[in-house]
């Protein structure tokens, strides 16, 4: 036998050694529970809690970070046939009523699943979206500084009423009867969707966009 021949013959016995080592070690994770799969998988944040809550009709929103501390979170606000929180331990949470308090110290984002509610106060400095909603009629107050964006929800009777620079977004997937909207000074007006009764009282407006089906439901703005 040439040495040629013997030193592929020693490689290919050092590979099928190999092999058969590897195949012994994943049989042995494997009667273990340890899968690749499941090695690959990403870890859950150590942060993360998702809470079951009672039912609740009215939502308040209050922010206890600190000052100087940016807030880009957002607050989602998204139906669901049951009531939870998500959030990464920067929010404690209470019930007064049926009115749900949610205090927010971090900005990071909380998603909010309820069938529906009637009234929602923000005063956090977070911007919320609300999706899916549908309810008989809702009510929002915005405090200065907030965005409201709204996708998709079927409200009869809706009322909107912010502070100073104020942002309200309203696409046209939302199907609103009668639509009631307040703004204070320098707020930001974008409004999409269509309604069969509307009132708009705004002051000094930094942005206005009303187009498409919402134009032509407008019959009078202040």
């Amino acid at each position: 036998m040439t040495t040629s021949n013997k030193l592929l013959l020693g490689f290919s016995g050092v590979l099928v050694l190999l092999m058969l080592f590897s195949a012994i070690i994943l049989k042995a994770n494997y009667n273990k529970g340890i899968t690749n799969t499941e090695q690959h998988q990403p870890q859950k944040d150590p942060d993360y809690a998702k809470v079951t809550l009672p039912a609740f009709k009215a939502l308040v929103l209050k922010n206890t970070a600190a000052i100087n501390e940016k807030h880009e979170a957002t607050i989602y606000v998204r139906e669901s046939p049951e009531y939870h929180l998500e959030f990464y331990k920067n929010a404690t949470y209470n019930m007064s009523g049926d009115t749900l308090i949610v205090e927010i110290s971090k900005s990071r984002d909380i998603t909010l699943y309820a069938p529906a509610m009637s009234y929602i106060d923000n005063r956090s400095d977070y911007g919320i979206t609300l999706s899916d909603i549908k309810s008989p009629s809702l009510e929002i107050n915005a405090g200065n500084d907030v965005r409201t964006f709204m996708i998709s929800t079927k409200i009869n009777s809706f009322a909107y009423t912010g502070g100073k620079n104020n942002t309200l977004e309203v696409n046209e997937d939302n199907i609103l009867d009668s639509v009631k909207v307040t703004m204070d000074k320098r707020g930001s007006l974008y409004f999409y969707a269509p309604y069969q009764s509307g009132e708009f009282r705004v002051d000094s407006l930094d942005n206005l966009n009303i187009t498409g089906k919402s134009l032509q439901s407008l019959k009078r703005i202040n």
